[in-house]
């Protein structure tokens, strides 16, 4: 009985440690908030998996391998968004925008090594469509060294007299 309880209890446990992240795919993509500043949250890419051709060519930028994780933002009325990372276990990360449905995507950018942060993408777009989806995919460069990162997204205000 004990065999069995061990048997059945570690097969468990290997489902639950080796889980994909739930959002190894476009159309499970975590929503991020705009703020109107970086305010970071804490993922992983740990077992992520390639995402296919069909649903998104390889990203035109850094050093893809497959281990992608994705995000989604809704574009502020200002159309203007800045999306970056910070290092964790990934210390150097590729990142790019896309526009379409989560079956279907066409880059929009794509950066290896923008951030502040060491490695890390970001990037800055302006005149995107306010209210539209944009989908952000996440890896690690080469998909040797996957774990946790970092993203915030956000559209700064300007200030009220700039001129």
């Amino acid at each position: 009985m004990k065999r069995l309880f061990f048997l059945v209890f570690t097969v468990l446990l290997s489902g639950l440690v080796y889980a994909q992240p739930s959002n190894d795919d476009p159309c499970n993509a975590i929503p991020l908030t705009v703020g109107t500043s970086c305010n970071y949250n804490q993922f992983t890419n740990a077992l992520a998996t390639a995402t296919t051709t069909s649903v998104a060519a390889d990203p035109s930028c850094s050093y893809y391998l497959g281990g992608d994780v994705w995000f989604s933002v809704v574009v502020p009325p200002s159309g203007n968004l800045i999306i970056n990372t910070n290092t964790g276990v990934v210390t150097d990360g590729g990142m790019a925008i896309y526009s379409g449905s989560c079956n279907s995507l066409t880059e929009i950018a794509c950066d290896d090594d923008s951030s502040p942060n060491g490695l890390m993408p970001m990037i800055t777009r302006n005149g995107l469509t306010p209210g539209s989806t944009v989908y952000v995919r996440f890896w690690e460069y080469g998909n040797n060294n996957n774990g946790t990162f970092s993203i915030c997204a956000y559209s700064p205000i300007p200030p009220a007299n700039d001129d």
